[in-house]
């Protein structure tokens, strides 16, 4: 059971009410880490927002954005986030296969270009704390500087995410299956 009960837009104070309708806004509805971040109405605003540039503004392939986000779900075992953006993954077009070897730890072993340096470059900031400079460099010649910075940062928007997840103990919703093997 969830440590703390989603917010209603009815519990939130009137002036609070507009934070709820910009998270609703932008994701069609309130769920998942909004759903106990409105306990904070304008900390969920500010994630909410930095969430929207590095989901829907950062102009790189949506198969590369959610591969990235899964292997940071992976990487700190958020089932709700691993499970949220498979989906939107398999959507996007990340092979099975690849999905599967993010779940189960085994990638980048197995997979080449983009998806290969992503996922090391991922699971090196997030496991290690540090990223050698042969994967840094990887990033940096095929991205870009900009790129490399939005790229770190959606990995740090999803990291603050899965904490906020993990935290409240934030239930899988109906319909949702845990992927990450445990």
């Amino acid at each position: 059971m969830s440590r703390l009960s989603d917010v209603s837009r009815e519990e939130l104070k009137p002036e609070d009410q507009q934070y709820y309708d910009e998270i609703a806004g932008s994701r069609g509805s309130v769920r998942g880490p909004y759903g106990v971040l409105l306990h904070s109405p304008q900390l969920a605003a500010r994630v909410a927002h930095t969430g929207t540039f590095v989901r829907f503004a950062f102009d790189v392939p949506e198969a590369l954005k959610e591969l990235v986000i899964i292997t940071t779900a992976r990487e700190i075992t958020s089932q709700y986030e691993f499970a949220a953006h498979a989906r939107l993954a398999r959507a996007a077009g990340v092979t099975e296969e690849t999905i599967s070897a993010v779940a189960k730890g085994t990638a980048p072993q197995g997979l080449s270009g983009d998806e290969e340096i992503l996922v090391r470059y991922t699971k090196e900031l997030v496991a290690n704390h540090k990223i050698r400079d042969a994967t840094f460099d990887a990033v940096q010649d095929r991205f870009g500087v900009e790129n490399t910075v939005n790229f770190t940062g959606l990995i740090g928007h999803y990291l603050l995410v899965g904490q906020i997840l993990l935290a409240f103990d934030v239930e899988l919703a109906e319909g949702m299956t845990a992927e990450i093997p445990v």
